[in-house]
């Protein structure tokens, strides 16, 4: 197998990890020092179903954004691997950074599976190191990559959050 092939599916199973076992993991750990532990799962049945739905949501957004890198970049999101074409299709076209949004619902999810409030804390947290991660590496980096492009790009996306009153061309 090829190495990149190697570093690829290694990062897929790291974040996949992350995601799912170590995240909550950390956060009831954390809750534990505070918080009256009630056991592994909310057992409030609107509330796991909604933190369930939104869990779910964040899952989809990372599995596109992956899929639109490797089909429409030919790259991964592995840093190691990027993608060779700038991507603006699939969820790119209302974020630009789809990907950090649906880590940031996965996690935000969970906390409301899990009952954690350790693991919101976690979410935001995520949330301010991927936006200052954004800000000051990668959108450099991707400046330097497809420049006029990608400056055009950054004009006409917002960075997180889509804005469903924005009017988009084609």
């Amino acid at each position: 197998m090829r190495r990149e092939r190697i570093i690829e599916i290694a990062t897929y199973v790291m974040v996949l990890t992350a995601m799912w076992v170590i995240s909550p993991w950390l956060g009831k750990l954390l809750d534990r020092l505070y918080y009256p532990y009630r056991g592994l799962f909310n057992h409030s049945m609107p509330v796991l179903l909604i933190g369930g739905m939104i869990a779910v949501l964040g899952l989809s957004l990372v599995i596109w954004t992956i899929v639109v890198f490797k089909i429409i970049g030919k790259g991964t999101p592995n840093p190691k691997l990027p993608p060779s074409e700038l991507v603006v299709a699939g969820p790119y076209r209302y974020s630009r950074n789809p990907m950090a949004l649906g880590g940031f619902l996965f996690l935000l999810g969970e906390s409301g599976i899990y009952q954690s409030p350790s693991l919101s804390g976690i979410a935001v947290l995520f949330a301010i190191i991927l936006y200052f991660n954004a800000v000051y590496i990668e959108e450099p980096e991707l400046k330097k990559r497809f420049g006029q492009s990608y400056e055009a790009y950054c004009e006409s996306v917002p960075r997180f959050l889509p804005n469903p009153f924005r009017r988009r061309n084609g």
